[in-house]
């Protein structure tokens, strides 16, 4: 009778790990190759127009500079006259639309909020201007 029972065979309910790594290696590689990295390019200006490369000084001519300052009561002033941001938007606009060579110097009080520089750096690159200087004083 012993011959007459048939033996039940046991099925394995693991599951095989021996090529575990090199699917976890294939799927890395594939995320790695399909990934896309996105790149901040930042502040695109020219820092500052007054130095080359080498440390040596350029003269800009006076009708090619602009003066934009931000004292640390927040004040906005071009060329030493106090103005709004609008005003600032309407003055810097038609200084570059005459004078492509023109260079705005933002010069910034230490004192002043940070926030309020970068407004009018904002409201400066908003009408089209390129070269444009960071200063602090």
């Amino acid at each position: 009778m012993n011959l007459m029972k048939e033996k039940k065979k046991h099925l394995s309910s693991t599951i095989p790990t021996s090529s575990m790594a090199d699917v976890a290696f294939l799927l890395l590689v594939f995320f790695l190759v399909t990934t896309k990295f996105d790149t901040k390019k930042g502040l695109g200006l020219t820092l500052p127009p007054y130095t080359e490369a080498g440390g040596k000084k350029v003269k800009i001519k006076k009708e090619n500079l602009t003066q934009v300052w931000v004292n640390a009561k927040g004040e906005v002033a071009v060329d030493e006259q106090v103005v709004s941001l609008t005003e600032l938007e309407n003055i810097i606009r038609e200084k570059i639309t005459g004078n492509t060579n023109m260079v705005i110097a933002l010069t910034t009080d230490r004192k002043a909020k940070y926030y309020m520089m970068v407004r009018v750096l904002d409201r400066i690159q908003k009408v089209g201007a390129k070269k444009i200087s960071l200063s602090t004083r």
